[in-house]
């Protein structure tokens, strides 16, 4: 993605995927979350939810969805990932984290 080997890459680029972070917001259609909450997100923030691969849960072969990083939502901003300040995720690819579980210890990565 840095070097842009696939051809989809837009810069600016940070990448950073496998977050974890708390909500600060949550839109009106929500009904899993709410503000507060310790949540994970993988690598992909938006699908079209409409596609037969987003229907059988195939949502990485879906041809519109939005990577947590280097993709473009819906509403065309550009997604910065995980070193973001904040993000924009369809609850659907969202996880709750227990709040036994330390954040950090939730990350595969630290920072």
């Amino acid at each position: 993605m840095i070097k842009n080997e696939w051809g989809t890459s837009t810069y600016p680029l940070v990448p950073g995927h496998e977050i974890v972070g708390q909500v600060t917001e949550v839109g009106s259609q929500v009904t899993r979350f709410n503000s507060g909450d310790r949540v994970g997100v993988g690598c992909i923030v938006a699908s079209c939810r409409s596609c037969d691969n987003c229907i059988d849960d195939l949502e990485n072969y879906c041809p519109k969805y939005t990577l947590t990083y280097s993709g473009l939502s819906s509403d065309g901003t550009i997604t910065y990932g995980g070193y973001s300040d904040v993000m924009v995720c369809d609850e659907h690819f969202v996880l709750r984290i227990p709040d036994a579980l330390p954040l950090h210890s939730a990350a595969p990565l630290r920072r």
